[in-house]
């Protein structure tokens, strides 16, 4: 897969692949935490097939993005201004955005910064607030001490390249080996300052912003973000349906992207994208 990298808001190399079908039409799809913009490769497969272009990008700080060791950084804003910038570069008109997992959390934000530049979201197994580290202050500040200790004295161990999610499919949404794998091509450093910038979230307040059309998508076997979890988003987005997959548990990008795209293509032929 050949791809080209964009000069960010602030300089930050960001690497993406797009597909030209359509230019009227386009899907932007985010990655979840520790993955990459090859996660998404059956999706944007299927959909370049209907003619509609598509686009996955690197996060960064994953895949063959930028890092740094900057904790400000890391901040979900900086993701956000990304994809703007990212829109703004390839002058897309009205396109989707898609989150998986964190990929959501950052949608979120840029629906709510840049509340004008998307035709509608569609979010995936996602929150508005991290799943563990959501407790009382106390217990947040001590994890954030740790991360910083750890910080200051582990070596900065990466694979390179992107990572073979073939591997991982039909993985359950903790499994070690996979887990292990998104740490190294994140970078342990990168994957522990994200956790840090992450511990603090909280963008409830975000969502009564977000008034474009928007898919909200649970697996009902989601132990990381539960469906009660999809509910309160589709309650607090105004514009917004709900769509459970039976069965699917948080890792529906590569376990279930048959029934994901599907799900998907009936959003966009009821917002009248298809």
């Amino acid at each position: 897969m050949t791809g080209k990298y964009l000069a960010s808001f602030d300089g930050t190399k960001i690497y993406y692949h797009k597909t030209t079908r359509d230019k009227n039409r386009c899907l932007v799809f985010l990655h979840g935490f520790g993955g990459d913009l090859t996660a998404w490769q059956k999706e944007r497969t299927y959909f370049t097939k209907l003619g509609i272009s598509t686009i996955a990008m690197d996060l960064r700080g994953h895949g063959l993005s930028e890092r740094s060791n900057n904790k400000d950084f890391y901040k979900l804003e900086n993701f956000s201004k990304d994809v703007a910038s990212l829109i703004e570069k390839e002058k897309l008109a009205n396109p989707i955005v898609i989150g998986h997992c964190f990929g959501g959390m950052v949608a979120i934000f840029f629906q709510a910064q840049f509340p004008k530049v998307s035709k509608g979201l569609i979010l995936v197994n996602t929150s508005y607030k991290p799943p563990f580290f959501s407790y009382n202050p106390m217990q947040r500040t001590f994890f954030k001490q740790i991360i910083s200790f750890i910080l200051k004295f582990i070596p900065n161990i990466k694979v390179s390249g992107h990572a073979d999610f073939d591997k991982f499919i039909g993985t359950s949404d903790l499994d070690v080996k996979r887990i292990l794998s998104d740490i190294l091509h994140t970078s342990l450093r990168s994957y522990l300052m994200l956790c840090n910038s992450l511990i603090d979230l909280n963008a409830k307040e975000l969502l009564n912003k977000i008034t474009v059309s928007t898919l909200v998508v649970a697996g009902t076997k989601d132990s990381i973000f539960p469906p009660n979890i999809a509910q309160f988003l589709s309650k607090r987005i105004k514009n917004s349906e709900l769509d459970l997959i039976k069965g699917a548990n948080h890792i529906i990008v590569i376990n279930n992207p048959k029934i994901l795209s599907e799900t998907i293509e009936r959003f966009l032929q009821k917002i009248k994208f298809l």
